[in-house]
């Protein structure tokens, strides 16, 4: 069953519900002629036609988005809403108004309330309806994220406490032979059916004030302040290289509008930057069920003022790699900077000490490092000469070292040559779970045991699939 089927039958149910509740509790509440079950007669009948009115809502809430209502219909919804909220408020206005005439009026028959069984029998009824189907609204509700249907439930949650009041009124009402005539507690008795009609009122105006302002607050898109911290959550966990520097959430029933932008390096190509947005919409998709997503995407032509990138950019200006970097600061208050500068392997270092030296101290100066260590490392990027042929079976003797090794089955093994360079590219399946650091431990123990187990024939290199 579907998102829009589930809300059609859950909105019928309460309809049918709300009908014969409406039914029974007029016919007690004229017999009795308890102001309480009258007042609670006519809630069911505005619940009745509030119930009708999600029924409409669902249905033009599920038509698809048209040129005249690109966002959807899903404002529909909260349309019903603040309507059924209206409907409350007069129901609150009557019931406090006709409370509120019988307790000045100076015939006691106002106050008279027949006891009957069927007037118990009806508000428990009312009790255990009402009980089921807010459960069952707010579970649906949930499920396909509807306004109305949610707006629905709160109310009826409400109603199960406004017939608990009413209860204890005629209750109230009955036990009032019981009480000395003319005592205090008589008094009250007399009156708990209209006192309980009052706390009905109450407990109405609270649902009023709830749904109300819910539903001013989505149809003026008042920003969902949770689903924006999803996104940036995601967005800092996934793709901290693309920072959110604006984002907009709306929602119109059950769908979310996201509009965001991020920032992206200058030069993107234009069919690499359409491939980043969207996978920026596939995973904000993924935290916000059907969302649409805009991604607008910010050129960033500064580089950020972190230690990092400025000693990664001061030694390309120097014509090396870096990796390895280490930042600390000592109990003593000092400040070690420790890189690994990356040379060609062949090259001397008396070649390379000027620019060493000269990065050593544009790092100290930009820095204001009290230590600068650098180790000096072969750049391994070369693919090295190999002496022997590459086996025919090269492919199956690396796929037979990958089984021996309890590795995982690679999904694709290339060799790539240039004379006697030879690499070897051997992709594995991904795991999304693992941090930078175990993915890297787990590659480099699986080059150097490949390595060892496969003739000299080219150089090993494990990657994940689409890396």
């Amino acid at each position: 069953m579907d998102a829009d089927t589930k809300k059609r039958v859950a909105a019928w149910s309460s309809v049918i519900w709300s009908g014969l509740l409406a039914l029974v509790k007029l016919v007690v509440g004229i017999v009795t002629g308890s102001l309480g079950i009258l007042s609670e007669a006519l809630h069911s009948a505005l619940d009745l036609v509030a119930a009708g009115g999600t029924v409409f809502a669902v249905k033009v809430a599920a038509q698809p988005a048209d040129e005249e209502h690109p966002y959807g219909h899903g404002k529909v919804e909260n349309l019903m809403a603040l309507g059924e909220t209206l409907l409350l408020l007069v129901t609150a206005a009557w019931v406090i108004m006709e409370a509120f005439e019988r307790l000045s009026s100076p015939d006691p028959a106002a106050l008279e309330v027949k006891f009957s069984y069927w007037a118990f029998g009806v508000v428990i009824l009312s009790i255990v309806v009402d009980a089921n189907r807010a459960a069952m609204l707010k579970r649906v509700a949930k499920e396909t994220r509807s306004a109305a249907l949610e707006a629905d439930a709160a109310h009826f949650a409400t109603d199960i406490w406004s017939s608990a009041a009413v209860l204890l009124g005629i209750t109230g009402a009955a036990m009032a032979d019981m009480a000395v005539e003319g005592s205090w507690f008589h008094w009250v008795l007399v009156r708990a059916d209209v006192f309980a009609s009052l706390v009905v009122a109450l407990f109405i105006l609270h649902v009023c004030r709830e749904l109300g302002m819910e539903a001013i607050n989505n149809l003026m898109d008042k920003a969902n302040g949770e689903a924006s911290a999803k996104v940036r959550a995601a967005m800092a966990e996934r793709m901290p290289s693309y920072p959110v520097s604006k984002l907009r959430v709306r929602e119109s029933g059950s769908r979310y509008y996201v509009d965001m932008e991020v920032q992206v390096p200058h030069n993107l190509h234009v069919d690499t930057a359409h491939e980043i947005a969207d996978a920026i919409e596939g995973l904000v998709a993924g935290v916000l069920e059907a969302a649409e997503t805009m991604v607008h995407m910010q050129p960033a032509h500064e580089f950020p003022d972190t230690p990092e990138f400025i000693i990664r950019r001061l030694a390309l200006a120097h014509r090396f790699g870096v990796h390895g970097l280490v930042l600390l600061h000592t109990d003593d208050g000092k400040f070690v900077v420790a890189v690994d500068l990356e040379l060609p392997a062949g090259a001397t270092l008396e070649s390379w000490q000027v620019a060493i030296e000269a990065f050593r101290k544009e790092v100290l100066r930009n820095l204001k490092a009290d230590v600068v260590a650098l180790h000096v490392e072969p750049d391994l990027r070369r693919v090295p000469d190999y002496s022997i042929p590459l086996p025919v079976d090269w492919e199956a003797q690396v796929r037979d070292a990958m089984i021996r090794r309890s590795a995982p089955l690679p999904t694709s093994i290339c060799t790539f040559t240039r004379g006697n360079e030879r690499l070897c590219l051997i992709r594995i399946p991904k795991e999304n779970s693992l941090t930078v650091e175990e993915s890297h431990s787990r590659l480099t123990r699986l080059n150097k045991k490949l390595a060892e187990h496969l003739p000299p024939a080219a150089r090993i290199l494990v990657t994940y699939e689409d890396a």
